[in-house]
């Protein structure tokens, strides 16, 4: 993911700046400064293509931080520790060294790193946790040697709370459509397709990295699911993308997917737009999930359905293992989407405004897009 994913749509900035006391003629930033807050650097953007380097340690990075960032980690989570104990033990001085004897060693590799970004990118934003000793002190190094970098006043926490303060407001005038629908009605395929004809699109599951059940994780690339900061960031990420009018097609999901649960503000604003209902054969069904889960291993699989033993009696979830082991794949999937998945879903208390048959995802999608034409004409 590139630096230029994670720069806010302008459309957001101005009324977010506006709510603060900006007028939107005003002229906010007029070059950024070598020391600057996230929300004066994206103001100044532009057409600048921005990489955020997170010289945090590799777990806090791995955790969460600015979509897009790479991570150049001054201190690993080892050398962190031990770091952070001297500190609030009051040992500052021996903090220090010990900060420093680390990080020497790698400098020559660092400075190189960085020779590399301040080619490829017009602006390299280097931040920490709080724009405390990590971020200033490669960031000092690299301004004593010409080098043209800058720092994040405030570091991460700075950008959660752009990130925080935006959330509330980034949904208000967003009409959602939202798909609802049985477990493998293909719901996922036909927002790829509207997306791929050109319609605004919010992939909750992507931004959760999760789809929200005990196979959530099963045959994803990263198996973590993404943690609330991250969900959060990614929403945002998402809305850069959106254009007029602002009407967002989305999935329905529970409060939570994975780790994280949605904001309230995106729950209220998808409640108050319009449902749609999704149907499609129990054959078409069965060859989604296939089709999304079963290029996962075989050992993943048996974990998932091993965490279904909350829900289900042991011997039925052995049976299905059973059925796994012996590629009857079919029989499980048909069993669980009509005797567990369908009887626990009451999306069908909602009010729709239209129902969709699915048999292609493409067609479905143009079906939807024209449906959506001809109510706004």
């Amino acid at each position: 993911m590139s630096g230029r994913f994670h720069a806010l749509a302008s459309r957001f900035w101005v009324e977010f700046l506006t709510d603060r006391g900006y007028t939107k003629n005003q002229k906010v930033v007029n070059q950024l400064k070598p020391v600057a807050t996230y929300e004066e650097i994206e103001q100044q953007r532009g057409d600048k293509s921005i990489l955020y380097v997170d010289v945090r340690s590799p777990s806090e990075y791995a955790k969460s931080t600015i979509p897009g960032a790479v991570n150049v980690p001054v201190l690993n989570d080892e050398d962190r520790k031990v770091v952070g104990t001297l500190y609030v033990a009051g040992r500052i001085d021996e903090a220090k060294s010990h900060g420093i004897q680390v990080i020497s060693p790698r400098l020559p590799e660092m400075f190189s790193l960085f020779q590399e970004y301040t080619k490829a990118y017009d602006q390299v934003v280097i931040f920490c946790s709080r724009g405390g000793f990590r971020s200033n002190s490669i960031f000092s190094l690299l301004k004593s040697l010409g080098m043209n970098v800058h720092r994040m006043e405030g570091g991460y926490k700075n950008y959660r709370s752009t990130i925080n303060n935006l959330i509330p407001v980034l949904f208000e005038k967003i009409q959602f459509v939202t798909l609802y629908g049985n477990t493998g009605t293909g719901k996922t395929a036909i927002l790829e397709q509207l997306k791929k004809r050109g319609a605004n699109v919010l992939d909750l599951e992507a931004c959760a990295n999760n789809r929200g059940s005990v196979f959530g994780g099963v045959g994803l690339k990263k198996k973590q699911p993404h943690n609330q900061k991250m969900l959060e960031s990614l929403l945002v990420v998402s809305a850069t993308g959106w254009k007029e009018p602002l009407g967002v097609f989305t999935e329905g999901e529970g409060k939570r997917i994975g780790q994280a649960v949605l904001p309230p503000a995106l729950i209220d604003a998808m409640q108050r737009g319009i449902n749609l209902n999704i149907e499609a054969s129990l054959d078409y069904r069965i060859g989604q999930i296939k089709k999304d889960y079963l290029h996962s291993n075989e050992t993943e699989l048996l974990a998932a359905l091993d965490r279904l033993k909350s829900y289900l009696n042991e011997a039925r979830v052995e049976g299905y293992k059973e059925q796994v082991r012996q590629h009857d794949f079919e029989a499980v999937i048909a069993d669980l989407l009509v005797k567990y998945y369908d009887p626990r879903y009451n999306f069908n208390k909602k009010e729709f405004s239209a129902v969709f048959r699915n048999e292609v995802a493409a067609a479905t999608a143009e079906a939807i897009l024209e449906w959506m034409k001809q109510r706004n004409d």
